[in-house]
């Protein structure tokens, strides 16, 4: 694939080489040494990076394919669900079949977690992992961009404005997914560009039209492009959103017309707010490959959310974020302490009116109650 050699994911003969830069990257063990010994590394940074280091470096021999690397941070992912995930529940695995390829295409609440799960409920159950589509607006950071890419991310260039560059861009990045599948590697692709911060979860057609583009070339009709990818709507649906109260501010904020602009790093720092936050239940749904006799994308979209909500797990704090949002909520909801709690800073705050109709979309949407 080397004509997509600025977005794929890395190839098994260059990962020894990446794991090797990585130990020389000082940004990257700067990162591993405040998350694994934050007070140590305060005062004795230096000793602490190189004693990190050596240990790396142990671990990382013998690391010469991307299935060892992903073996190798299974551990790392568990730990991630352990903490942080009261329970995991994986349904409509038996949609699939191990010897065939899909591109899996989800609602996105988590930068991070999202194609984690889905890789990790494929793994645990015996399939390969996907490949994994992420914005180059995640790449700041070298040591990032290493990583994902070793994770088998790929790249979709989404800073890119001018309008020759951009055609050329989505041209290369939905050939590369049709390679992708031609080779028997499995894709993930979130619904729409960008995480749906309202909870409102509704495939952009552009979407579609991108991952067509590469069928189009060979003649192919919309309808022939889509049953080629085999795909399957996922649904992942998170109890409590540990970037909630953000997404709410920043919403609010656009509402009054106000400018909001991202800080820096704010999107590294949201993807560790994603893994380190507490998640309460979370589910994740497989809904059986799609297969429409329809030429037209909005179709193809209106299927894959209806899928998508019919998969939604509803939990009580969206059952009671709903009767606030209707007022029917009373203070013996078993949830309603819970959630009094975990909102108690910003109750009074402007934000909140949002954060309830977050929670409850939903329980909006499942049951069709979009009014």
């Amino acid at each position: 694939m080397s004509n997509f050699d600025d977005i794929r994911a890395y190839q098994d003969h260059e990962v020894s080489s990446v794991l090797t830069s990585l130990l020389n990257d000082g940004d990257f063990l700067s990162f591993i040494a405040q998350q694994a010994h934050p007070k140590l590394h305060q005062f004795l940074p230096f000793l602490v990076k190189k004693n990190l280091q050596k240990k790396l470096k142990k671990q990382f021999e013998g690391i010469n394919d991307v299935a060892n690397w992903q073996k190798t941070i299974a551990p790392f992912v568990q730990s991630i669900i352990d903490q942080t995930i009261d329970t995991f529940s994986v349904k409509g695995i038996e949609n699939l079949e191990k010897d065939k390829t899909y591109l899996f295409m989800s609602n996105h609440r988590d930068i991070a977690m999202d194609p984690m799960l889905v890789n990790y409920a494929l793994l645990s159950s015996g399939f390969a992992t996907s490949k994994v589509a992420i914005g180059d607006n995640l790449l700041g950071r070298p040591f990032v961009a290493k990583l994902m890419r070793l994770n088998k991310s790929f790249v979709v260039k989404r800073s890119i404005s001018a309008r020759r560059e951009k055609l050329e861009a989505v041209q290369t990045l939905s050939s590369y997914v049709h390679e992708s599948i031609k080779q028997n590697h499995s894709i993930w692709i979130a619904q729409k560009e960008g995480r749906a911060k309202d909870n409102c979860d509704k495939t952009d057609t552009a979407v579609l039209k991108m991952l067509h583009l590469a069928g189009r070339k060979l003649g192919w009709e919309f309808k022939d492009s889509m049953k080629f990818l085999n795909i399957v709507p996922v649904s992942i649906s998170y109890e409590w959103d540990p970037c909630d109260i953000d997404k709410a501010n920043e919403i609010t904020m656009v509402e009054k017309n106000k400018v909001y602009e991202k800080t820096k790093d704010e999107d590294f720092q949201t993807i560790i707010k994603g893994l380190k936050g507490h998640k309460g239940n979370v589910t994740i749904e497989f809904s059986a490959p799609l297969n429409l006799e329809s030429n037209q994308a909005e179709d193809w979209a209106n299927k894959i959310d209806e899928q998508i909500y019919n998969g939604y797990e509803i939990f009580e704090n969206n059952v009671l974020a709903h009767e606030l949002l209707t007022e029917d909520a009373t203070s013996n909801s078993p949830i309603f302490d819970q959630w009094s709690q975990r909102f108690s800073d910003v109750l009074k705050h402007d934000s909140y009116s949002q954060l309830i109709k977050n929670y409850a979309e939903p329980v909006r949407k499942k049951y069709n109650d979009v009014g």
